[in-house]
């Protein structure tokens, strides 16, 4: 009997990940035209801001010299987090295909790795996996969000969405921001649609009895109290002890609690247009009671010239240094048809256009026009529909995609694993986003 034993052949190897995977992923004209684009970012780094000081120059009134002015040196961490794309192909799957004539010949219809010279088959591949990871990479750019939980029936389930949770994409980012107050309200531009929407709102009130303890389930996670003295008392630690848990969740999908008076707990959807779920359980005799239930309703199709009226409303809402530094608008793709209707409308057309990194794209008031028609797909797929027209006004320098991916150890790994006949693919990179300068930026669509 064997004691050990190692199988080589075929042997593992590994493919450069600087022909197949930093050019077509992170290089492509689809990134660079939005976004600058760092391949160096190791674990944890320090992005630094200086102030731009003003004011500095002065009369010479008298002899030796009279420093004035200061920089301010303020910075903010980025920090890449693992992601990785993996698969195995399995050579019979493409049994009695025309592709079937590039695969191994004979009895091993399976070892794909007959085809290492000249290498048909990874030709063939990895510049697939490298487009679908750049299509799946730029999704993420901007859309990923580690609170973002999966729907069901487009209500959060409690269970983090693994598609989205790597790190935090750029959306999420102005996201909190505009909530919170970093990014000023001046620097976001409401949009008017068709049909207004509506948040959904429900309040429940719980009466006491001979009672142990509460349960209120809200998006399929159970929160329980102990019953404490009273009705009041009871629902007032349970909102003390859940609050900040569940108004963390599910980042747009999710909801706002409170307590409009006395034994009440009030839900609100976070956004327009979202659902949620929202249960109740009492140990004992005592019983809740449901009330000021309002519907969602999701929005509706733009008014009519309003990406005319917004784009307009956002350079206006620019602050002067972003006229230095190359604006740049991004669009979702309703937004854009919508000023193709205004244009047409008004009998003009898009002629006027500007060259943007060697491609003509169209432009409004001479700055271009980036269309992202990924953008809807994934806000109607992924996110419920919510906040469907959106548009960026920055520059490529503001918003920062950073990755370790050029280092030695991320690359793509490819190899044939011949006890289950399967070729497997593995490719393993850090990713993260930054945006430097809240006054570098102008918003429309992100709230309601």
């Amino acid at each position: 009997m064997s004691i050990f034993t190692q199988t080589t052949n075929p042997e593992f190897f590994k493919q450069s990940i600087s022909e197949y995977f930093v050019d077509p992923m992170f290089m492509s004209e689809d990134i660079r035209g939005a976004v600058t684009v760092r391949t160096d970012i190791k674990g944890t780094e320090k992005l630094n801001k200086i102030s731009r000081p003003s004011m500095i120059t002065k009369p010479k009134v008298a002899a030796g010299f009279n420093p004035t002015g200061t920089f301010t040196l303020t910075y903010q961490d980025i920090t890449v987090k693992p992601m990785a794309i993996e698969f195995q192909q399995n050579g019979r799957d493409f049994w009695g295909a025309i592709v079937q004539q590039l695969l191994a010949t004979g009895y091993k219809e399976d070892d794909v790795e007959q085809m290492k010279n000249p290498d048909i088959w990874n030709k063939i591949m990895l510049p697939i996996i490298a487009q679908a990871g750049q299509n799946d990479l730029v999704r993420q750019m901007f859309f990923a969000d580690p609170d973002h939980e999966v729907l069901v029936t487009s209500k959060p389930n409690g269970a983090i969405d693994d598609n989205y949770s790597g790190y935090t994409g750029f959306m999420t980012h102005f996201l909190k921001d505009i909530a919170n107050g970093t990014i000023p309200a001046s620097q976001h531009v409401k949009i008017q649609t068709a049909t207004s929407a509506v948040k959904k709102e429900q309040i429940i009130t719980y009466t006491a009895g001979t009672d142990t303890k509460i349960g209120v389930t809200v998006n399929g996670v159970l929160y329980e109290q102990a019953y404490a003295t009273n009705a009041n008392t009871t629902i007032a630690n349970w909102l003390a002890t859940h609050k900040t848990t569940i108004e963390a969740r599910a980042g747009i999908n999710g909801v706002i609690v409170t307590n409009p008076t006395g034994a009440q707990i009030k839900v609100v959807s976070k956004y327009a247009g979202q659902d949620f779920a929202l249960t109740n359980s009492v140990t004992g005799t005592g019983t809740f009671a449901s009330s000021g239930l309002i519907t969602a309703v999701k929005p509706g199709s733009l008014a009519v010239d309003e990406t005319d009226a917004t784009l307009e409303a956002m350079i206006d809402n620019m602050l002067p240094e972003l006229t230095e530094f190359n604006p740049v608008f991004m669009l979702t793709r309703s937004m854009y048809r919508n000023l193709v209707h205004t244009f047409k409308k008004r009998g003009t057309d898009l002629a006027d256009s500007v060259m943007l990194n060697g491609f003509k794209v169209p432009s409004y008031e001479g700055i271009p026009i980036l269309v992202r028609p990924d953008w809807d797909i994934w806000i109607s797929s992924s996110f419920n529909g919510l906040l469907p027209h959106r548009a960026i006004l920055t520059t490529q320098k503001n918003l920062l995609f950073g990755t370790d991916g050029t280092s030695d150890s991320e690359m793509i790994e490819t190899w044939y694993n011949p006890d289950i006949q399967q070729r497997r693919y593995r490719v393993q990179y850090k990713a993260q986003t930054a945006y430097f300068h809240k006054e570098l930026i102008v918003l429309a669509g992100f709230e309601d």
